[in-house]
């Protein structure tokens, strides 16, 4: 081959190159104002759309440990915001305990938000290095696109109908939750828990009640074959049919509760404590034993001993962060949560600088 002429097919593929990623780009950004001009007021995931390079390692189908997980979501964009990867206080400490009760099982923590771990000796980067430290678990990059795409959920994002939800953030950690077990089972976990209890035997299909009606889903475990994967289905294909961005539980533990009705044949507040179809309804204690409207009891020093007897039962303590996530307790308090904090993670706490 003439030397000219392979230099024109040279600069020809890379201007093709380049060609395509600014279409991507432009597509990216087209996108990202389309949302902004239609909602301005959310831009809570506006991160997830536009273009990614510099990323954690990304999430692979292939590669997760399928039944053995425990998965936490962040998909906020504060680590875009930051231009790296954060982590606070009380969601390091859920992701750490988990680990050191689960040594068997790997634990994942997948961020939705692009950026990576640059070590500027912050709290946030000492509270990284904690949780890299351990051998069972994983910070990932998911790419949400790439993750619904051909699930049953993908329209609620190309019809963007997730973007119209009043609750933006909650509504799409509730799909993605389902979604995650669907594709892998095991079990998910919110990020304002702390786990207390090694989780193996809860078995694979189970939620739990959270007061006398109706079951949550901060703790749910399904299994990927089988049964368990039926149930995820189920659930999964409820979200993509009667999605509903008005009701900010509507997404979450009101797809469990009614699943688990279905398949009781009835009230669920009459199979607490039972099997239905192979899917186990755990009682209050066993999750959720000190109820929202008590989430004041985690920051009373007076009420440790409390807090303990209600929970001797309990694999987590739920900490209902909608409602405590302004409640800011110094390192040196004798809090319940803190107390709990002390001894299920203690590396985070070793690192915290002020506030829990």
């Amino acid at each position: 081959m003439h030397k000219s002429t392979y230099i024109k097919l040279v600069f020809a593929f890379l201007f093709t190159v380049f060609i395509i990623q600014c279409f991507v780009y432009v597509k990216s950004i087209s996108f990202y104002k389309r949302y902004h001009k239609y909602y301005p007021e959310k831009n809570e995931v506006y991160c997830h759309f536009l273009p990614v390079f510099d990323t954690l390692p990304s999430v692979k189908d292939e590669d997760i440990v399928k039944d053995k997980s425990i998965f936490f979501l962040e998909t906020s964009c504060n680590s875009y915001h930051s231009e790296k990867i954060l982590i606070n206080g009380r969601q390091a400490c859920a992701v750490e305990s988990a680990a050191r009760m689960n040594p068997n099982r790997t634990v994942y923590l997948f961020y939705a938000s692009p950026g990576v771990f640059q070590d500027d000796q912050s709290e946030s980067d000492g509270l990284i290095r904690n949780l890299m430290s351990y051998s069972n678990i994983k910070l990932q990059y998911l790419n949400i696109k790439k993750f619904v795409q051909g699930t049953p959920v993908e329209k609620l994002w190309t019809d963007e109908k997730i973007y119209k939800s009043k609750y933006v953030l909650p509504h799409m950690s509730d799909i993605l939750r389902y979604l995650t077990l669907w594709k892998y089972g095991g079990i998910y976990i919110d990020l304002d828990v702390i786990v207390t209890k090694n989780l193996d035997p809860l078995g694979t299909n189970f939620a739990g009640a959270q007061d006398a009606d109706s079951l949550n889903s901060a703790l749910i475990g399904f299994s990927s074959r089988g049964k368990g994967h039926q149930y995820a289905n189920d659930c999964v294909h409820d979200l993509a049919e009667n999605f509903n961005g008005d009701v900010w539980g509507a997404n979450g533990p009101h797809i469990i509760t009614k699943l688990a009705s279905k398949l009781c044949g009835g009230d669920v507040k009459d199979f607490f404590g039972k099997w239905c179809s192979h899917f186990h309804i755990y009682t209050v204690d066993v999750f959720y034993a000190v109820p929202f409207l008590s989430w004041q009891d985690f920051f009373d020093n007076n009420q440790l001993d409390t807090i303990k007897n209600k929970t001797k039962n309990s694999y987590i303590i739920h900490l209902w962060n909608k409602l405590s996530f302004e409640r800011k307790i110094p390192v040196y308090d004798d809090v319940p949560y803190l107390d709990f904090a002390r001894k299920f993670c203690p590396g985070t706490v070793r690192y915290l600088e002020e506030y829990f």
